[in-house]
């Protein structure tokens, strides 16, 4: 169906309703009369309200402030409300108010105290500031009700001075009881845990995790410095290969070199050149310097020594072979031997640190299950704990507190705003309600005369006669109104429009009105309060 039928539809539904126009009208008048009635005879209901200063530290003594849930401002309106709306109090206020005698039966006094306490309100509560208010069709006796209601709640108050001190301490004593006794269990829950569970406990070097990382990393450096020790104890084998353990008798011998004039710079040279062969390799380019300097002084010496033609007999080793010790093999062959010693002392690390490992991975279930029940217990632990050590504090506050001031708390609050009722009423709200009920009646009406198109439907148009029957529909006849019936059809829609004018007025009338149309209405029905 598009935009056009549906506009065309909602036309033959207005027109249809204009055939029962009137009974539109008479509905509308039907339903809005006692509806108005009924909003008139409405009683008001005025409100009396009484701002009073509480302090809720002394409602709930400050000293187990943080041991229950956290204080807020809709805690703290709850505190009052509780401690002003009690059962005994609402009786007590109904007893003097004289409400009471509105209820003849048990029922009607248990519905009465019911209905007090949802009409009584406690609001605000900033800077300990609480409005208390009541509504009531009687506003005398709404600030009566007020006034009695902060009468009993000081008078409750003062006759539990002294109380507060006693309860806390009682309270707090019951608290360290408690925990004491639950510190106990929890240490001794945590000792018995450790012994069962030795070896496999965390230490300083952290969780689980923590430590076979830590493992895995000291492995792998372990590992690195013996590779680059055995590097360098293989390049020292190799050094070691190249030299010979004595130094033949020649002219570069020590001792045929004791008669050279440079025989001490090559003494230096070669202790140099030993020192350096043990760190660095015979490609070093102060290694190749200084043998070839060493080369070329020994040259010079033999030269030196063959023209003077003299030189020094050569010593004999334990072995019969002539020379002297070479340092430079000696050097090598002793940082060869230390090099095998700390390698060695390398490889027995690397298998601890293996051991360590294996037995960290073969465990893993058992030390994670261990880890995590342990940081539980210590949570827990931690918990308890703390919370004693804080009840211990205020214990030890609230001895002070007694010895040196014995005066007993004492509830502090002061009335700002006395009890008091404004001459207007605050409900009911007459010209909104007089209004809806002017809708609903107009709504009414037109429901009444959709209803009855719907019973007693006519067709306007032949598409529609043709859609409903399926058959063609071959042509209308169209009806011709005579002057005389025109002009009764237009004195009939003129009274109707007049009758519509005229509900509009009287129910503008009724809204504007509503105050003093009420009260005329309530005081002839004898259903108005004084």
């Amino acid at each position: 169906m598009n935009l056009q039928e549906l506009i065309a539809q909602a036309v033959d539904y207005m027109r249809g309703m204009w055939r029962y126009r009137w009974a539109m009208v008479i509905a509308a008048w039907v339903v809005a009369i006692p509806g108005w009635l009924f909003v008139y005879n409405m009683p008001n209901v005025y409100e009396a309200s009484a701002r009073v200063s509480v302090d809720t530290n002394s409602l709930l003594p400050g000293l187990t402030k943080g041991l229950t849930a956290g204080e807020n401002l809709i805690d703290e309106v709850e505190l009052v409300s509780r401690a002003l709306l009690t059962r005994p109090n609402l009786e007590k206020v109904a007893r003097e108010t004289d409400l009471d005698l509105r209820a003849d039966t048990q029922k009607k006094k248990e519905k009465l105290i019911s209905g007090l306490l949802e009409k009584v309100s406690v609001r605000g509560g900033r800077d300990k500031i609480f409005m208390i208010a009541y509504a009531d069709p009687n506003r005398e006796k709404a600030v009566e009700v007020v006034s009695a209601l902060l009468n009993t709640f000081m008078e409750t108050s003062i006759g539990a001075q002294g109380d507060d001190a006693q309860v806390s301490e009682r309270a707090i004593r019951l608290e360290i009881e408690d925990h004491e006794a639950r510190l106990e269990s929890a240490e001794a829950e945590l000792a018995e845990f450790k012994k069962r569970n030795l070896g496999y406990m965390p230490d300083d070097g952290g969780d689980y995790y923590t430590r076979l990382q830590t493992a895995l990393a000291a492995v792998k450096s372990t590992q690195g410095k013996i590779n680059l020790l055995r590097e360098r104890r293989d390049e020292i084998a190799r050094q070691l290969q190249g030299e010979v353990s004595l130094l033949g008798s020649s002219t570069t011998s020590a001792q045929a070199l004791a008669a050279c004039s440079k025989a001490e710079t090559i003494a230096e040279l070669r202790s140099e050149l030993s020192a350096l062969q043990v760190a660095f390799t015979d490609k070093h380019p102060r290694i190749v310097m200084l043998r070839n300097t060493i080369e070329v002084l020994e040259s010079e010496c033999s030269d030196e020594l063959q023209s003077v033609g003299g030189g020094v007999l050569p010593r004999r080793d334990s072995s019969g072979q002539d020379g002297e010790v070479n340092t430079v093999y000696e050097n090598l062959r002793i940082a060869l031997s230390n090099a095998g010693v700390e390698l060695a002392s390398l490889q027995e690390q690397l298998r601890s640190e293996q051991r360590d490992v294996s037995r960290l991975k073969a465990d893993v279930d058992k030390i994670a299950d261990v880890e995590t029940e342990m940081k539980q217990l210590n949570r827990d632990y931690s918990v308890v704990s703390d919370r004693y050590q804080e009840l211990l504090r205020r214990w030890e506050t609230l001895q002070s507190k007694r010895r040196l001031d014995p005066v007993t708390d004492r509830v502090q609050f002061n009335i700002i705003e006395p009890p008091f009722a404004m001459a207007t009423p605050v409900a009911p709200n007459r010209p909104l309600l007089l209004a809806f009920v002017m809708v609903l009646a107009l709504g009414a009406g037109g429901a009444i005369a959709f209803g009855l198109d719907q019973l007693k439907p006519v067709f306007y148009h032949r598409r529609t006669l043709s859609q409903v029957t399926g058959l063609p529909v071959l042509g209308s006849v169209s009806m011709i109104v005579s002057p005389h019936d025109l002009a009764v059809r237009r004195r009939k829609t003129i009274a109707w429009a007049g009758a519509n004018l005229a509900f509009l007025i009287v129910g503008g009338v009724t809204i504007a009105l509503a105050g003093p149309i009420s009260e005329f209405v309530r005081n002839l029905t004898g259903s108005g309060f004084q």
